[in-house]
């Protein structure tokens, strides 16, 4: 499980380095390995989100111990396992991991092969603009519409951001770090919310198997008193990262930059 969370991590990272130099690849070849990144990491997303469940009903009940009994939803649980073994099988049967292991191997010389002409600050600054803008937006439409859709895709932009600024680390160690930290713990509020939502809407989905003994109601009563205090929490560090407009901040970044290169040379 964790190898998995980790592979399906790293690729992440490879589409924000590849959306990072997206103008100087050029549409074509941006698509084309946006899209590879992506398809490899959707291989293995229905085993990390059978798993997923299991991990967001226990740290439900591990936030609510003094509400919930241990054992409240001990069914509940059961019967993700059972869904979870399905689909690990199914992994295993299907050599899903060897697939995209030989994926990730053909993608050496591709990557060999894209030309980047050039490495001053203009390679990067109109792609950080846009993924900044991206999270910018996100967090207003997510304000004004906290829809459960809105705040995962608003997650996405975070996580693109976060990783490009763990690239960006050397322009200012100690700042840039510290606004790193704060992008993963936005991410991570937003990935709980998020995790709550999927659960709550795939065991609300089939009554027959979660509603026993009030269990699904306890369930979603909890789910969306817990989802309340992530997205209050979420919307004020939101606020105090997207606090700059998009030029203005790939501005000042840029000014980093140029401090950073004096610095080295």
């Amino acid at each position: 499980d964790e190898a998995v969370h980790q592979a399906r991590k790293r690729l992440k990272k490879t589409r924000a380095v590849v959306r990072l130099v997206r103008d100087r690849l050029g549409s074509e070849i941006y698509k084309q390995e946006n899209a590879r990144f992506r398809d490899l990491a959707r291989n293995l997303a229905k085993l990390r989100d059978a798993n997923v469940q299991i991990e967001t009903i226990d740290n439900l009940t591990s936030h609510f111990a003094e509400t919930v009994a241990p054992e409240t939803f001990t069914d509940m649980r059961r019967e993700l396992r059972v869904d979870y073994r399905r689909e690990y099988q199914r992994v295993i049967n299907e050599d899903i991991i060897t697939s995209v292991k030989n994926q990730l191997k053909d993608t050496k010389s591709t990557i060999a092969d894209w030309e980047i002409d050039s490495d001053d600050w203009s390679a990067i600054a109109p792609s950080l603009k846009r993924v900044y803008k991206r999270g910018y937006k996100g967090l207003h439409r997510a304000r004004s519409e906290p829809s459960a859709e809105n705040l995962h895709d608003w997650r996405k932009r975070v996580k693109y951001l976060r990783y490009q600024l763990r690239i960006l680390r050397p322009l200012w160690t100690e700042m840039m770090q510290e606004w790193i930290d704060r992008t993963h713990d936005l991410s991570d509020y937003l990935g709980e919310d998020h995790d709550l939502a999927v659960l709550t809407k795939f065991t609300s989905s089939q009554p027959e198997r979660f509603e026993g003994e009030n269990t699904l109601e306890t369930l979603i009563a909890l789910g969306d008193r817990r989802r309340a205090e992530l997205q209050s929490s979420a919307i004020v560090l939101g606020k105090r990262i997207y606090t700059e407009k998009p030029q203005d901040f790939v501005d000042r970044l840029g000014n980093y930059w140029q401090i950073w290169q004096s610095e080295i040379v």
